[in-house]
């Protein structure tokens, strides 16, 4: 089963859906660090473009009849509660793109993941844009469903909440497993010492944000900051992974470094992260977590052989 990736970051979509046996052709993502990261993790994948909206339509049909899944999570700043949600942000219209890819290359299934904002936002018209996402897909003859996810219940150490529409004729959603992993799980053999694993790279706060580190107990945050910079729970599954290195380890007095931050997206220590650390940072909090993806991949997969 052939897929292509929208709106594909640094590729942790496409590295869950590898992992599950699926050949992933090509990719459309604009930002350079996450292009760079994507290549070396998929060498073989097409890079189609930078943006989406100058992608022609000849290029897109190309993929007609070889392309089974259409991946990807259009931008979600301007859905996201944290954000200001304005209605006439240009980034919420490039859902549209996806469903410009899905019209001409009418794959098997599509799997959008976006932020639970998108439930309540509305577009420049007043309506609710994934109402628009859901009738266009079943105008095209898809079967829609779509949940709130967390990751933590696929084996990600992560409490991270998103949306994921799947088109198809049945229910394709994995099974919820309750065995929630915790950042010990994920990073323990990383807080002593220095390790030479790719991204695995400190920050260099000032003195005086050492300082006002160490007075912090696990689950307290620093003043003045809001839900950032906050001392992380040892024992207990992350906050969700932000673009920003604002996370502090519930043992030492630093912040996570960025394999830290992606071991608990969980990305495999064999990923590797291409950019400055601020860069790796925000490509990994950018990504849908690989194993998210994989569970994803698997029940599709589990889906195919039935059908067959």
């Amino acid at each position: 089963m052939k897929v292509i990736d929208l709106f594909s970051g640094c590729g942790g979509f496409s590295y869950g859906f590898k992992q599950e046996g699926f050949e992933i052709l090509g990719f459309v993502e604009c930002w350079e660090p996450a292009i760079s990261t994507y290549l070396k993790n998929h060498p073989k994948a097409l890079h189609l473009g930078t943006d989406i909206t100058k992608v022609k339509d000849e290029t897109i049909s190309k993929f007609e009849g070889e392309v089974d899944i259409i991946v990807g999570g259009p931008p979600c700043q301007g859905f996201s509660i944290a954000g200001k949600r304005n209605p006439k942000d240009k980034r919420n219209l490039l859902y549209q793109e996806y469903l410009r890819f899905v019209r001409i290359i009418r794959p098997k299934y599509i799997v959008m993941e976006n932020v639970s904002g998108i439930l309540s936002m509305r577009d420049e018209n007043n309506n609710f844009i994934l109402l628009h996402i859901i009738d266009e897909l079943m105008s095209l003859g898809y079967f829609v469903s779509y949940k709130l996810m967390n990751a933590a219940h696929h084996g990600v150490p992560q409490n991270r909440q998103r949306i994921i529409i799947i088109g198809k004729e049945l229910e394709l959603f994995p099974n919820t497993n309750y065995n929630k992993k915790s950042i010990f799980d994920a990073i323990w053999d990383l807080s002593k010492g220095k390790s030479k694993l790719n991204a695995h790279v400190h920050f260099n706060p000032s003195e005086e944000t050492i300082d006002r580190i160490k007075k912090l107990s696990q689950g307290e945050s620093m003043s003045n900051f809001g839900l950032g910079r906050k001392r992380l729970i040892y024992d207990e599954p992350s906050k969700t992974i932000v673009t920003k290195p604002i996370y502090i380890h519930p043992l030492r007095n630093r912040f996570l470094t960025p394999r830290e931050l992606a071991r608990i997206q969980s990305f495999p220590d064999s990923f590797e992260f291409t950019g400055s650390k601020t860069s790796m940072v925000k490509q990994i909090g950018n990504a849908v977590p690989p194993l998210m993806a994989k569970a994803i991949a698997k029940k599709i997969k589990e889906d195919i052989k039935n059908v067959k």
